[in-house]
Formats: structure tokens, C-alpha cells, sequence
């Protein structure tokens, strides 16, 4: 009966063991994907319980540029800016470059590869993959559900998942762009309110 047992418990390691192999693959061709773009801008969809609306990012190395309903942030890689514009406000920050969210720092929401993440193959349909992403420490990001194209690596889904909530991200196009990301100019912004967190 031992022997039994310890064979089964082999044979669910092995399976494990490639599953994480096959995850690590396709999160290698996601950031390969990616990278390849150069610079690139993309267009999505977000929706959290009620709340839905869609959105733009364009990304260049470390910057980036957000807009999102009457929001936008800038970031030169080092300083975020975010701009309310309803109440007209900037809230200024240190760019957290280990954040793999895609609304806090697009320049690395699909780049797990060699993080902390632990991957996981959940599901596939012939055309997509889903892969499951839990961070060591749970309390950053919670859990990542990555869908992307199987064949290429083009990201199409993200969803998080942190304690109740659930922000879905609908990825509606993404391609290589010409020309740099928009820069955060305070003159752009006369009588804003800044908040500098820093």
C-alpha cells in the first residue's frame, strides 16, 4: 500500500512539475511578445463590481502615460503623476517598479518572468491559455489570472484578485507606436491642487 501511495504522489509531482514548466513557457512568450513591441500602446476595458470604462496606455521603457475616464498618470520611470481632473488634483509619488498591475505600472503588468510569482497552467481552449499567478507575499497584488493567445503570447485578459475584489481587464489592442510617451508639464495643469506623497 506504501508503495502505492508513494508512486501516486510521484506521479502528482511529475504532473505538477511539467504544469509549472508549461506555465513558465507561456509567461516567457508573453514577455517576449512584449518586449518585441518596443515601445507600444494599448487599449482596454476595466471593470470592478458596477464600475466598468475603458481606457488607453502607452508605454516607452520605464514611462508611461494612462488615461482612464477623467484620470490620466504620467510616469518619467522614477516619479508617478496622477491627475484628477474632476477634482482637479495631482497626487505625486515614487514609481513602485516591482508592482505588476497594470493600472499602477504598465511597463511590467505582463513581465513575471523571473519574479517572485508562482505560475500555474489553468485552463486552455485550443486558441488561449489562462494562467493562474500568486505572488509570495499575497498582500501586494493577491491573485493574477493571465489569459493570453496561445500561439503568439498576445495578452487579452487580465484579472485580479485582491481579498473581495475583482478588477478585470479586458486587453482590446496592443501594438508597437512611433514616438515617445506623453511627459507630466505642471504648466499643463494651472490650478490643480498637488499632493506630493514622496
Amino acid at each position: 500500500m506504501r508503495k502505492i501511495f508513494l508512486a501516486c504522489v510521484a506521479v502528482m509531482v511529475g504532473v505538477a512539475a511539467m504544469a509549472d514548466e508549461r506555465s513558465e513557457a507561456m509567461l516567457k512568450r508573453v514577455a517576449e511578445y512584449v518586449k518585441a513591441l518596443g515601445a507600444y500602446e494599448a487599449e482596454f476595458a476595466v471593470g470592478a463590481g458596477d464600475y466598468s470604462t475603458t481606457g488607453r496606455y502607452v508605454v516607452d521603457g520605464d514611462a508611461y502615460h494612462i488615461v482612464v475616464d477623467r484620470a490620466e498618470v504620467y510616469s518619467d520611470g522614477r516619479v508617478r503623476y496622477e491627475v484628477d481632473h474632476e477634482r482637479r488634483e495631482i497626487n505625486v509619488d515614487e514609481m513602485d517598479l516591482a508592482s505588476r498591475n497594470i493600472m499602477d505600472n504598465p511597463t511590467r503588468c505582463f513581465d513575471f518572468v523571473g519574479t517572485e510569482y508562482r505560475s500555474e497552467w489553468v485552463s486552455e481552449d485550443g486558441r488561449t491559455v489562462t494562467l493562474h499567478l500568486r505572488s509570495a507575499d499575497e498582500a501586494v497584488e493577491g491573485d493574477i489570472y493571465l489569459t493570453v493567445r496561445q500561439a503568439s503570447g498576445q495578452p487579452e485578459k487580465i484579472v485580479y484578485h485582491l481579498y473581495d475584489d475583482r478588477i478585470e481587464v479586458d486587453v482590446k489592442k496592443i501594438e508597437s507606436r512611433k514616438g515617445g510617451v506623453k511627459s507630466f508639464r505642471e504648466a499643463d495643469f494651472r490650478g490643480y491642487d498637488i499632493v506630493d506623497f514622496r
